[in-house]
């Protein structure tokens, strides 16, 4: 009989597995309950108001019960939620009717985000969301933790990752962690400089004016302005144009000051480090971010020059992990792919190798491709503008041919769209380059690749092109355009090919 087997010969039953070890384990913080309490009263503050206004008491009715009901669920979510770490998995239970209990493996973990708001700062607490590569956005949320227990699962996250093997390459500091990128309030008034946000001073004019109109002196604000107007216009021309010339000034200027005071605000303090092949950026001062990344999670590294960005040398470093779940003003939003907000182009290059290993960028030479787009940008331009200038003609008759400047700017385009289309086969990425007037570059690993795709549409079928479609486990799909037919199928077999050759890895 071996010790396998029990007395009579039969296999003896398993050994019971140990308990797992626990790196972390908690509840929310109490201070949650006081910020619903503040939703609460937010919530009810209007029908409240009204109810005492008007003398109708069942408007007091609806925000008492608002307030009572909303603050008996919270208290109820808070007293029955919990979180457990383990060496495997992150585990949360929740609800006293309905209990939901979920597990998520460690492994599946793409980004850790923490985020504290000003109140929350002052509170001193932390909202922290575990994402996975579902397309669910935040897998689970923490809302809220304290500080302390925050910083306690941040740093019981990185034992797990080091534990299970997922540590930096050589040449890398271990448990130290290194400082990658600061930026600094040059380059953050360079973002915003870059930016600048004169449509959201319109979008203002018109909500004050919308504002003042259900007040009721919207009237008297556009009978002023008409006066204005009037008088603007009376003036000679030559102080007529000087005085056009400073309104535009001061939007354009409003408009920079404006983006610039929003970058300040977003991307304060941003700093960007690695710590044993996890990337941790920290920004924000009014909300204060601090978002990790595993390196070995990075599905596409973006490279993004517009065309002053491009003019100053300056470059967007963004890198998308699997399953953000958000769209692209989302995602925007929250800067939640950013690396970089904006630098030199030689420092953004640089930070390629600390986010797709073995892979340097900088002097790297692009293949062009067929002088086809040229003729296919100018046929699509010109034939807008033949439209244009025909539907126009009805409404303003012979005015209508001044529609015809676009052709040669649809050449102009075309031209440069030449000039920046490229990409470049490497030994383990594909590397896609496109822009007009700015430029894009695109770097993919090959062992991300979900799928690649042609796609043609009509003027592309006549001019004997087609599109490249490169797509990944997250974030936006790379579109290469006016590829020359022939050269676009084989690159979609090659980068196929050598996709399935190597080993799928989150």
């Amino acid at each position: 009989m071996t010790s396998s087997e029990g007395p009579d010969g039969a296999p003896a039953p398993d050994a019971p597995l140990p308990p797992p070890l626990v790196l972390a384990d908690g509840h929310l913080h109490p201070g949650i309950l006081f910020l619903r309490f503040l939703d609460g009263i937010r919530s009810s503050i209007l029908p409240l108001v009204l109810g005492l206004v008007t003398g109708q008491a069942w408007l007091l009715g609806i925000a008492g019960a608002g307030f009572v009901f909303a603050m008996v669920y919270w208290f109820l979510r808070f007293i029955t939620f919990r979180y457990t770490l383990t060496e495997d998995e992150l585990v949360t239970r929740q609800g006293l009717v309905f209990r939901q209990e979920r597990r998520i493996p460690v492994d599946r973990i793409q980004d850790l985000n923490f985020e504290s708001s000003l109140l929350r700062r002052m509170t001193g607490l932390v909202v922290v969301s575990v994402e996975t590569a579902s397309s669910q956005g935040a897998e689970a949320k923490l809302d809220s933790l304290g500080q302390y227990a925050a910083e306690q699962l941040r740093e019981a996250l990185h034992t797990v990752r080091a534990r299970h093997g997922h540590r930096v390459p050589v040449g890398e500091e271990g448990p130290q962690e290194t400082i990658l990128f600061r930026c600094s309030a040059t380059e953050l008034t360079l973002l915003g400089f870059t930016n600048n946000r004169v449509g959201a001073i319109f979008v203002g004019v018109f909500a004050l004016w919308e504002f003042s109109n259900e007040l009721g002196f919207g009237d008297r604000v556009v009978g002023a302005g008409s006066d204005l107007v009037d008088r603007v216009f009376s003036l000679d021309t030559p102080l007529l144009l000087v005085v056009v010339a400073a309104v535009l000034f001061l939007f354009l200027l409003g408009g920079w000051l404006l983006s610039i005071a929003a970058s300040f605000v977003k991307f304060h303090d941003f700093t960007l480090s690695v710590r044993e092949g996890v990337l941790q950026r920290r920004f924000g001062l009014i909300t204060r971010h601090a978002q990790t990344l595993p390196r070995r999670k990075i599905q596409r590294v973006l490279l993004e020059q517009t065309f002053l960005r491009r003019l100053l040398h300056l470059v967007v470093v963004r890198a998308d992990s699997a399953g953000s779940g958000m769209d692209a003003k989302e995602e925007q939003r929250s800067g939640r792919d950013i690396i970089a907000p904006v630098t030199q182009s030689r420092i953004g290059e640089g930070l390629v190798p600390w986010l797709l290993e073995n892979l340097r960028v900088d002097g790297l030479e692009f293949q062009r491709v067929s002088a086809k787009v040229v003729g296919r940008v100018f046929a699509e331009g010109a034939l807008g503008a033949v439209v244009l200038t025909a539907l126009l003609w009805f409404a303003i008759g012979p005015i209508a041919f001044v529609a015809l400047v676009l052709v040669p700017v649809a050449w102009l385009f075309g031209f440069l769209a030449y000039r920046n289309l490229g990409y470049r086969e490497l030994d383990d990425h594909v590397a896609l380059r496109w822009g007009i007037l700015g430029r894009y570059r695109s770097f993919v690993p090959l062992h991300k690749v979900q799928a690649a795709q042609l796609q043609a549409g009509p003027l592309d079928r006549v001019f004997g092109l087609a599109s490249l479609v490169v797509y990944v486990a997250g974030g936006s799909p790379t579109r290469l355009n006016y590829l020359p037919r022939d050269e676009a199928e084989r690159l979609e077999y090659e980068i196929a090919a050598r996709a399935a050759k190597r080993r799928f890895v989150w």
